[in-house]
Parts: C-alpha cells; structure tokens; sequence
C-alpha cells in the first residue's frame, strides 16, 4: 500500500514538473514555457492580476494579450540567451527582457503597422516606467524588418471610391463580403499614404492592407505568425525576424546595467497573440556579420551637466525658480549622457512630472557666438547668462517627435570668461514616455566645457 501511495505521489510531481515547463531539451537545453498559470502571471494597464486568456489564433493555441496587457514569465531570470517565439501583432507587441521590475527592464518591440520601414524594430531602455522610444531611434535603435504576411484577394481599382477614412461604410463592408472578406460594423479604416490603405477590427482581431498596383488593389493580411529570435549577451543584442540567419536589427549598447532578471511579454495598443515560446541560455557571443565600427563621440557634445531637483514649473517666474533653488541648500547632482550623447532624465528622476533644470559651464577666451545644434522632448527653455534665448515645445510633426541632434540650432552669444547654460526641461507628463536632449556645439574653438 505505502509503495503504491509513494509512486501515486511521484506521478503527481511528474505532471507538475511536466505543467511548469521547465522541460530542458537534453541537446540543447531550451526551456519551453506553455501557456498555463504555472508559467505565466498576467497583468493589465492598471495594474491588475488577470487570469490567463488562451485561444486558437491561425491554427495555433496562443496566449491572447488585450491593449495593454503584460504577461510575466514565473520564477526564471536571465541574462545572458537565445528566445524563440511567435507573434501577431496588431501594432507593438513587444518582448521584456532582464525584468528588475515591472518598471525596470529592457524592451524591443515591433511595430506591425511599419513592415518594411526603418522604424519596423525598435528598442528602449524602460526606467521608471517610461517609455523613451522618440529619444532612442533609427539608425540606432529602430531598424528595417518585413514581418510575415499573406496575400489574400485583388481588387479592382474601382474599389477606391469606397475608401473613406473612419468607420467602415455598409457599401465598402458589402463589397468586401462579395469577395468572402468580412469585417463587423466597428472596423475601422484609414490611409496610410495615397497607394496603401488598411482596415483594422478589433471586434473581429482581424486587419488586412490594400496596396495599389497599376491594374488592382492587392489585399494584404500581415497578422500572421511571424517568427522572431532575440539574442542578447552582455551589453548587445540582436533581433531576427522570421530569417534566422541574419539579424534584421543590432543593438551594440544596451543602456541598463547587463544583470540577470525576468521575461516579460508586452502588448502595448490594440491586442498581440503569442506562442511557442522557448529560451536557452547562452555562455559566449554568438558570430554575426560584422557592421562597420561606430565611431567615438565627438568632444563637441555637451556630455556633463548638474541636474536640478524637481519643480513645479511657472514660465513667468523662470529666474525666481533657477534662483529658490540655485540658493537653496538642495544639492544639485552630476549627471552624464550615455554614449551616444543622449541624455534620457527618466534614468535619474523616478515619476514623470514636473520640472528639472540642468545647468552647464562654458569658457570662452573671447567674446563670441557659437552654433548649437539640440533635440529634445517635451518642452524646453534655454537660459544664457540670465537671458532666455529659447522656449518651446517639440515638434511632434516632424519623424513624429524623434529626438535628433539637429533637430533646432541656436547661436549663443558667449562672453569672454565663463558663462552658464541652463536648459530647463519638462517631460512628457500625459503618456509619461519621453524626457531628454541631445545637445553639441558646432565647433570649440577658444572653448572650454566644465
């Protein structure tokens, strides 16, 4: 009886051990992770536990992530691995990786709506919780990939009369149900540029991209399985998409500190499905197709700056702030850019709000003006010598706010002797997803930067 009692016992193990997931391929070591709750917690924009939603999408049980939804993998950290997995996207599914918490990891996600454009790929450091992608960007940080798709119908181009930005006209939905394409009354559609057009449905989890050729309109669906490999080791990493041999996107300079920590999967606007999801870890960097070396930053970026405490900003009384807290006995801080010159705020400062001075000293040997070229999210002022010589807001128009270092440029008309640049900078307060520069003088001639 004890004996039968005791292998009952083992079995139960074996199914649990079995349920985790934590199979270990013995050639490989890759752990799969199967969508249960023994492997994965969920967690919506709030905040909230949620129980897992598991559903059959395009042939395959996947792991159905609502807008705004993250699912973390359960009791495994990693730092330096391979991960596999499948993916449908309707705009930016992501993948979270070295997870100190939920507001504290590594992100690379894909943009499903820009396959084939330079911004397809994109990863961000995530500190606090902000999500800095218009200051990390191309050729850097986004990158070009066509994700999977499928064609599914031609039109004729006559079909164009019907297209009209908004929710979906009963005649297009008519017409396209002759041809055995079904959309529901919430479908919405929109131009994407004058030869593509794209009908999204998110009562359906469905959405298709009309091309126009010389002789028709091509139906495109591009929410198919796309099959995408992260590499990362020590401070890089590389992103493959649906090619497995060649990377689509390098990153040479992850921004966080390269130490073990969780896996996440992200789903920022409309829904993601996931599945198949595998992770080996790895020992030693794997061989690619060497890029062309970066070359050192110029000693022409203003690197090194003092950052105020936070204030509560009132652009009429600009100098009486500068002046409470320049007198004050909170101590201001150091603070550097990363290698690229950026300076991204949120890695110091926790919440997202409020107002932050920086504050810098130039040595001129003369009397004289020197070009500055900048970018910057979300609005600026810039004081020299006590003098406002700029306050802005970002433009979000242009590469949609994309923070570039020539985005504006400015004379400063320095003294002979020393002279003090402040920017004061308020972040992105409403989204809580962009706070920085990058700034550099034109020339240093008769300059010194302290």
């Amino acid at each position: 009886m004890k004996k039968n009692i005791h292998a009952f016992l083992m079995l139960c193990v074996g199914l649990l051990q079995i349920s985790c997931a934590q199979e270990k391929e013995s050639n490989n070591e890759v752990q799969k992770f199967p969508l249960t709750e023994a492997n994965w917690s969920i967690m919506d924009k709030e905040g909230v536990f949620q129980p897992i939603d598991t559903t059959v999408y395009d042939n395959k049980l996947a792991l159905h992530l609502p807008v705004g939804h993250a699912a973390y993998l359960k009791n495994q950290n990693f730092k330096n691995f391979v991960a596999e997995f499948d993916v449908i996207g309707f705009v930016m599914p992501g993948f979270g990786f070295r997870l100190q918490d939920k507001d504290n990891y590594e992100l690379i996600y894909l943009r499903a709506n820009s396959s084939n454009k330079k911004d397809a790929l994109q990863y961000i450091p995530i500190d606090n919780g902000n999500l800095p992608w218009q200051l990390y960007n191309h050729p850097k940080y986004e990158a070009k990939a066509e994700f999977a798709n499928k064609k599914v119908a031609s039109l004729p181009l006559s079909f164009q009369y019907y297209f009209d930005r908004g929710a979906i006209s009963d005649s297009l939905r008519l017409k396209l149900q002759e041809q055995d394409i079904v959309f529901s009354m919430e479908a919405q559609i929109d131009s994407i540029n004058d030869e593509t057009w794209a009908i999204g449905d998110i009562e359906k989890l469905i959405g298709l991209q009309f091309k126009k050729t010389r002789s028709d309109w091509e139906v495109w669906n591009r929410y198919i399985w796309t099959h995408v490999k992260i590499v990362v080791h020590e401070e890089k990493a590389f992103v493959y998409i649906e090619d497995m041999n060649v990377p689509r996107m390098e990153i040479k300079n992850l921004k966080r500190d390269a130490l073990a920590g969780g896996i996440c999967l992200k789903n920022q606007f409309f829904d993601a499905f996931f599945t198949d999801i595998s992770i080996v870890e790895i020992t030693e960097e794997p061989q690619t197709t060497p890029n062309s070396s970066e070359e050192s930053l110029s000693d022409n970026y203003l690197k090194d700056w003092r950052l105020s405490p936070k204030f509560k900003k009132n652009e009429s009384q600009i100098f009486q702030h500068l002046d409470s807290i320049q007198s004050s006995s909170v101590s201001w801080k150091n603070i550097s850019s990363d290698e690229d010159g950026l300076l991204n705020i949120s890695r110091f400062i926790g919440e997202m709000s409020g107002t932050v001075a920086l504050k810098k000293t130039i040595l001129s040997k003369s009397d004289q003006s020197v070009k500055m070229n900048f970018g910057f999210a979300k609005n600026m002022i810039v004081v020299l010598n006590n003098e406002v010589i700029f306050s802005q807001n970002m433009d979000s128009n242009k590469e949609e706010g994309r923070v570039f270092v020539d985005n504006q440029s400015l004379e400063l008309k320095l003294s002979k002797g020393k002279n003090e640049l402040i920017f004061v900078l308020t972040g992105d307060e409403e989204y809580k997803q962009n706070w920085g520069f990058i700034a550099k003088l034109e020339n240093l001639e008769g300059i010194t930067l302290e």
